[in-house]
C-alpha cells in the first residue's frame, strides 16, 4: 500500500508567532525520498498538507514544529482527517534523534535541518515514532453557509444556501453512519434567515471522518474536546523485544532489558505463579531470550520459556556472588533476587553483544535492527532474516503465548526433578574429580614454591631490619632537625628584636626599655626567651598583679639596671609593700610619672637625663634605707643584750638601781639641713620591777658616755642603742665630706655603742678574775 509521509522541521524562527517561522519539507513514499522543499511558511505548509493529504506528518520533536500548546492545537486542528501527527523522540534527554535513527541503521548530519526532516520521515515510514493525540472523546461538527461575496436580498440568499447546507449535512451524516459512530444532529436558524446543522459525535477528533474547510459556499468546522495533556500512542502496536532474566523461588525476581542493553523493568515479588510471571513480562514487552544464573535452567524458569517459545540462555557454570555484583554494577536493585535476575539478563546480553555489533554493520539502511537481532537470537542467519524482511507477508507468525499451566507429561514432575538432580550430581562428581587432580598438581607446585619463597623472605627480613633501624634513625634525625629549625627561627626573631633594641639604645638622649606586661615568673621567662633579660637592662612593668618574691629574686640574679612602674601601678606597689622588697633586693624601682616613657610593643624609650636623675635620687634614698636598717639591727642587738643582763641581775640579786641604760632621746625632725645633727648617747638607769619593795634610794644621775665611765662594781649599767635621728631628704648632688670635730662624732651611734661595750667587757673580765 502506497503511503505518503511528510517530514518537517523548523529551519528558523523569528521572535514573532509560530506563523512567522520557516519550515523544511521532505516527501517520502514507500520508504523512498520523493522530493524536498525549503523555506516554507506556516500557511504554505498547512496548504500543502490540506492539498496532498499525507498519511503521516513526522517531526523529530514537537519543540521543532510547535513550541507551545497553542501552536500544537493550531496544527492538529488544521490537519485533515486522514493525516496523523507523529513525533519521533520525546521531550526528555533519554533518547535523541540519532539514537532513534541508529535503530534503523540510518546516519545523518545533525547540523542540517533538512537531513533531520528526511530522517524523521524515513523513521515514520518504517513504523517508528508516536502519534500525537490532543483531542478527547467528543467532537462537534458545524455546517453553516459561507459569507456571500455579492450583495443579494436576504430571502434570496437564504433560499440559495439552504440546498448546499442540507446536501453537505446529509453527506456528513452518511459518513458518520458508515463509520458506525454515535452522534446527535440538530438544525438551527440565524437572525438573518440562514440555516445550519450541528453534529455532536461521541468519538475523538482523529476518528471523525470530517475535515474543516469551505466548499460550494458552505463552511465546515470540526472542533474536538481538548485534553489537558497530549497523548502519545506508538504507531506500531508490536511490543518491543526483550531479554529477560528470572530468579525463581519464594521471592521471584524479574529483570528485562531491551536489545540495546538498556534496563526496561526490574521487579521482585513473593509467591508468584507461572501465570503472574507471564503477565508481568507481557506488560513490558515480548521476550526472545530467557536467562538464568544457574548452569542448569530451573524447571520454573523452563516453563516460562516454553510459554513464550523463547530461546534459553544459561552460563557455563553457576555465577558467583562476586561476579553477580560486577554484572549488576551501575544498576539500582533492591534485594538479592533482583540482583540475580539482573546479572543473568546482563550476562545473556553481553554474550550476544559482539554478534549484534558485527551484524549491524552489514544490515542495509532502513532495516529494523530489533527484528534482525531477534532473528539472530532465534538462530537464523543474516541472509535468512533479510530475505524474510523483503517479503513481510512471508514472515512467520509470532508464537502463541500459553498463559495456562502446562499439562504434565507421562512422567511426573517429581520424577523429572529427581532426574535433573541426578544429572546435576553426576556432572558435579565429574567436575570434582577433575578439580581434585588439578589441585593435587597445584599443591605439589605450591610446595616447591613455598621453599623458594621462605628463603627469599628470610633474606628480605634481614634487609628489612636494617632498613627499619635506619628509618628510625632517619626519623629521629629529622625530628631533631625540625627542633633545631624551630629554635633557629626563634633565635632569628630574638636577634632581630635585640638588634632593634640596641639601635634604640644607641639613640641620642634616649634610653631603651624592655616592656614586661606582668610581674610574674612566666612573663619574665617569656621576655627572656624573646629579647633576653640581662645585666643593666631597664624593665618597664605594666602590672604587678600576682607578684612574688621569687620573681624579684630572679631579677636580682639577672642584675637588671632598674624597674620603672606607671604612676598608678607604683601607688599600688607601695600599698602592697613591693617597694620594700625591691629595696631589700637592691633593685632600683622608679616612678614613671615624671619619666614619661614611650612604649611600642615590647620595646620603649625614656629620656636619659630624667632617668639618671631619678636613679641618683633612688640611690640616695637607698643609702638612707641601708643606714636605718643597720641602726635597727644594732638597736635590736642592744635591747637583746639588755634583756639578758637584767635577767642575770635578777638571778644574782644585784641591786637594780645600779643598772643603767642608754638614754634614747626622740629624734628631731628638721627641714633638711645640710648636715644632719646626731644626738649624743646619754645613759640612764633602767627601772626594773622589784620582787620586794626596796628601801628608797637616791636616783642615780646619768652621765655622758664620752666623759666618764661608771666604776666597776658588782653591777654595771646596761647600755642601750640610741634611737636614730631623722634623716634629711635626699638630694641629687653627692654630699660633701667634712672633717669630724674633736671628741665623739655627732650622731655616730655605732662608735658610742662600741666604746660602751668595750668598757663593759673590760670591767666584766675584772669581775670574773675576782
Amino acid at each position: 500500500m502506497t503511503q505518503l509521509v511528510f517530514g518537517i522541521d523548523m529551519i528558523r524562527r523569528s521572535a514573532g508567532p509560530v506563523s512567522d517561522a520557516v519550515y523544511g519539507l521532505v516527501r517520502v513514499t514507500d520508504s523512498r525520498i520523493e522530493s524536498e522543499e525549503r523555506d516554507l511558511t506556516f500557511s504554505r505548509l498547512l496548504h500543502l498538507i490540506e492539498t496532498e493529504r499525507p498519511a503521516l506528518v513526522a517531526a523529530g520533536s514537537l519543540q521543532d514544529v510547535a513550541p507551545d500548546n497553542t501552536a500544537l492545537f493550531q496544527i492538529t486542528d488544521a490537519l485533515p482527517y486522514e493525516t496523523r501527527l507523529v513525533r519521533i523522540i520525546g521531550n526528555g534527554p533519554a533518547v535523541s534523534l540519532s539514537q532513534a535513527a541508529a535503530k534503523y541503521n540510518l546516519r545523518f548530519d545533525k547540523s542540517n535541518r533538512m537531513e533531520a526532516a528526511k530522517t524523521s520521515a524515513l523513521i515514520a515510514s518504517f513504523g517508528g515514532g508516536e502519534e500525537v493525540r490532543v483531542w478527547a472523546g467528543e467532537t462537534s461538527v458545524t455546517v453553516s453557509p459561507a459569507r456571500a461575496l455579492i450583495r443579494i436580498h436576504r430571502n434570496r440568499r437564504a433560499r440559495r444556501m439552504l440546498g448546499p447546507v442540507m446536501s453537505v449535512s446529509r453527506k456528513i451524516e452518511a459518513d458518520l453512519l458508515a463509520k458506525g459512530l454515535m452522534f446527535v444532529s440538530s438544525l438551527s436558524r440565524s437572525s438573518k434567515g440562514d440555516r445550519g446543522a450541528r453534529f455532536t459525535v461521541s468519538a475523538p477528533r482523529h476518528e471523525v471522518p470530517v475535515t474543516s474547510g469551505r466548499s460550494g459556499g458552505v463552511k465546515i468546522h470540526v472542533a474536538g474536546t481538548r485534553r489537558d495533556l497530549p497523548e502519545f500512542v506508538p504507531l506500531t502496536a508490536k511490543p518491543p523485544y526483550l531479554i529477560v532474566g528470572i530468579d525463581p523461588g519464594t521471592t521471584v525476581g524479574i529483570a528485562a532489558l531491551d536489545l540495546e542493553g538498556d534496563l526496561v523493568s526490574l521487579s521482585s515479588s513473593r509467591a508468584l505463579g507461572q501465570a503472574e510471571i507471564i503477565s508481568a513480562i507481557l506488560s513490558v514487552g515480548r521476550p526472545v531470550l530467557i536467562a538464568t544464573d544457574k548452569s542448569e535452567m530451573p524447571f520454573a524458569v523452563e516453563k516460562v520459556r516454553r510459554a513464550f517459545s523463547a530461546a534459553a540462555w544459561t552460563p557455563g557454570k553457576d555465577v558467583l556472588i562476586k561476579e553477580k555484583y560486577d554484572l549488576a554494577e551501575g544498576y539500582d536493585f533492591s534485594n538479592d533476587h533482583e540482583r540475580d535476575a539482573l546479572s543473568a539478563a546482563v550476562s545473556a546480553y553481553r554474550s550476544y553483544a559482539n554478534k549484534f555489533e558485527s551484524v549491524q554493520k552489514r544490515v542495509p539502511p532502513g532495516t529494523d535492527i530489533d527484528l534482525v537481532r531477534a532473528g539472530i537470537i532465534r538462530g537464523l542467519s543474516l541472509e535468512q532474516i533479510l530475505e524474510t524482511l523483503k517479503h513481510p507477508k512471508d514472515l512467520p507468525d509470532e508464537p502463541v503465548i500459553i498463559e495456562e499451566e502446562p499439562v504434565p507429561d507421562e512422567k511426573d514432575e517429581r520424577i523429572q526433578k529427581l532426574e535433573e538432580s541426578v544429572a546435576k550430581l553426576r556432572k558435579l562428581v565429574g567436575s570434582l574429580s577433575e578439580e581434585v587432580e588439578v589441585k593435587d598438581k597445584a599443591i605439589a607446585a605450591l610446595q616447591k614454591r613455598l621453599v623458594l619463597e621462605r628463603d627469599e623472605r628470610e633474606t628480605k627480613i634481614l634487609s628489612s631490619e636494617e632498613v627499619s633501624s635506619r628509618e628510625e634513625e632517619l626519623a629521629q634525625v629529622k625530628k631533631a632537625l625540625r627542633k633545631e629549625e624551630r629554635r633557629s627561627r626563634t633565635l632569628r626573631v630574638r636577634l632581630e628584636r635585640m638588634k632593634h633594641f640596641i639601635s634604640l639604645q644607641a639613640g641620642d638622649g634616649c634610653t631603651a626599655l624592655k616592656v614586661l606586661q606582668l610581674l610574674a615568673k612566666d612573663h619574665v621567662k617569656s621576655l627572656d626567651d624573646e629579647m633576653g633579660v640581662g645585666e643593666e637592662d631597664i624593665l618597664y612593668v605594666l602590672t604587678i598583679d600576682g607578684w612574688g618574691r621569687s620573681v624579684i629574686r630572679d631579677l636580682a640574679e639577672a642584675k637588671i639596671g632598674a624597674v620603672i612602674l606607671p604612676r598608678l601601678t607604683y601607688q599600688r606597689a607601695q600599698s602592697q609593700h613591693l617597694i620594700e622588697e625591691f629595696r631589700e633586693a637592691d633593685i632600683p624601682i622608679l616612678d614613671g610619672a615624671n619619666l614619661s616613657p614611650r612604649v611600642k610593643g615590647k620595646i620603649g624609650v625614656v629620656d636619659t637625663a630624667a632617668f639618671e636623675s631619678a636613679l641618683a635620687d633612688w640611690k640616695t634614698t637607698q643609702e638612707v634605707y641601708k643606714n636605718e636598717k643597720k641602726i635597727g639591727e644594732i638597736r635590736g642587738m642592744v635591747e637583746e643584750y639588755q634583756v639578758e643582763r637584767v635577767k642575770d641581775v635578777r638571778e644574782k640579786g644585784i641591786d637594780p638601781s645600779l643598772v643603767f641604760e642608754v638614754e634614747r632621746p626622740k629624734p628631731e625632725v628638721r627641714p633638711a639641713p645640710p648636715v644632719p645633727e646626731k644626738p649624743s648617747a646619754v645613759f640612764r638607769p633602767k627601772p626594773l620591777p622589784p620582787a620586794e619593795k626596796p628601801a628608797p634610794r637616791e636616783k642615780p644621775v646619768s652621765r655622758p658616755a664620752e666623759k666618764s665611765v661608771p666604776k666597776p662594781g658588782p653591777v654595771r649599767p646596761v647600755p642601750s642603742a640610741p634611737k636614730p635621728a631623722a634623716k634629711p631628704a635626699p638630694k641629687k648632688e653627692k654630699p660633701v665630706k667634712r672633717s669630724a670635730p674633736p671628741g665623739p662624732e655627732t650622731g655616730s651611734a655605732e662608735k658610742i655603742l662600741f666604746g660602751v661595750l668595750s668598757e663593759y667587757r673590760e670591767e666584766r673580765k675584772k669581775e670574773l678574775k675576782k
